[in-house]
């Protein structure tokens, strides 16, 4: 557990500090460090609401029949909330396509 912790308390500095490392030659080479940042897209909301509106309906969908099927497990559900997320990805990307914007 201990070089578990250590291993990824390691990565993580290495992260960090090759980050930091870039960053700094780009501002010493007087361009701009800004590059690095990172803005959500105006549709970065259309797509987390179409994907948890899919898994609550794969939720729904899947409790429903495991309730009516008296199944014991969560062998509807599971598979429903991951083919109902996946249909909203899908969805997502269909709507973009047909808007001509870059996802």
């Amino acid at each position: 557990i201990l070089s578990l912790i250590s291993f990824a308390a390691y990565f993580t500095y290495l992260y960090y500090s090759t980050r930091h490392k870039e960053r700094m030659a780009l501002i010493e080479s007087g361009q701009n460090a800004g590059i690095f940042k990172t803005t959500p897209g105006i549709y970065s909301s259309l797509k987390w609401g179409i994907l948890l509106v899919a898994i609550g309906a794969g939720l729904g969908l899947g409790i429903f029949f495991d309730f009516t099927l008296d199944s014991d497990g969560p062998f509807v559900t599971l598979p429903a909330i991951f083919l109902f997320g996946g249909l909203g990805l899908l969805l997502y990307y269909r709507i973009m396509r047909n808007e001509n914007v870059e996802v």
